[in-house]
């Protein structure tokens, strides 16, 4: 009898903790995504899973189809965050911009330079146009880094289109022979390099936040990464959940839902940690090789994180 009782209190005291914390109003925030790629997939899968919530944010996720551009919007006060091109993140704080990274979805790029079938070899390539987004973006960013790689940097034409979907149509028309992506841009394209065997630290996407907000809002920012983070764990733990998330996400672009897993466990980082050898290769692209005085990025949310064992909660001690 006397368990029972205990029980049914245990029950009572469960029940009234949950109607409190369903009374209290969730924080209203908006994110900015910059792709239609698996790069961003962290973000759906916190969003999707209900791992923001969890942590008291209702999350709108806003897409914008250009690094640069969703930069642009968070610095402009419409975002609470974004997860964007990194050298459009830095480029943005050298000058001026009142914003700070975060966290780092990458430490190698995640990309691939798909070319015309009749391209074999990298050379082949001097005096042709390769397909980007937008001038500014990573598109263009690890495109140059690739070209540099090769020795072709200087001997190419690049051509923006707007977005994935406008730069993938335009290599399918014939408006570009290749373009670096993280999924083929059409059905006859082959495989040339692979941009993370090139042996290029770097960071495709930084998450960032205004100065301000992070000052006045520590606990949402760390939500944010802290949901960030767990959507990753679901990513790399769950494949059908995971399948589900990006079919979703990526129906307009298409491709084969195996490759875009297939990205996720590749090249997407358990701990969105900032290493500072991607922000040198970043500095060096911006025309930035001197040491600056602006702070372009704080792991300390991320590293408190680890400390508070999230990682090994999320990963049940199992090595990410």
């Amino acid at each position: 009898m006397r368990w029972f009782f205990c029980a049914a209190l245990a029950a009572v005291v469960v029940l009234v903790q949950s109607a409190a914390q369903a009374g209290q109003a969730l924080e209203n925030i908006k994110i900015g995504t910059s792709a239609l790629s698996p790069t961003m997939a962290g973000l759906w899968m916190a969003k999707e899973s209900g791992a923001f919530e969890r942590r008291g944010i209702n999350v709108e996720l806003v897409y914008i189809s250009s690094g640069a551009v969703v930069i642009q919007a968070l610095v402009g006060g419409s975002l609470h965050a974004a997860l964007g091109a990194s050298n459009a993140v830095v480029a943005a704080i050298l000058k001026g911009a009142p914003i700070v990274a975060v966290g780092s979805n990458t430490n190698r790029p995640g990309m691939q330079l798909w070319v015309h079938p009749d391209i074999q070899r990298p050379e082949q390539l001097a005096g042709k146009t390769l397909g980007i987004t937008r001038f500014g973006s990573t598109s263009e960013f690890v495109t140059r880094l690739v070209l540099r790689k090769l020795g072709l940097e200087g001997k190419t034409e690049l051509r923006q289109f707007g977005g994935v979907i406008e730069a993938d149509i335009g290599y399918r028309n014939g408006q570009s022979v290749g373009r670096l992506s993280s999924q083929s841009p059409g059905p006859d394209a082959r495989k040339l390099i692979d941009a993370a065997e090139l042996g290029i630290p770097f960071s495709m996407n930084l998450l960032a936040v205004s100065n301000d907000y992070q000052r006045k809002a520590p606990r949402v920012v760390e939500g944010i990464m802290a949901g960030y983070i767990e959507g990753i764990a679901i990513l790399k733990q769950r494949k059908q959940q995971a399948y589900s998330v990006l079919a979703k996400y990526m129906g307009q672009r298409g491709g084969s839902a195996d490759v875009h897993y297939e990205f996720v466990m590749k090249y997407l980082e358990a701990v969105p940690r900032i290493e500072p050898a991607a922000i040198e290769t970043i500095l060096e692209m911006v025309g930035s090789k001197e040491a600056t005085k602006a702070k372009l990025y704080d792991n300390g949310v991320v590293d408190r994180l680890v400390q508070d064992g999230l990682i090994d909660r999320l990963y049940k001690g199992a090595k990410p």
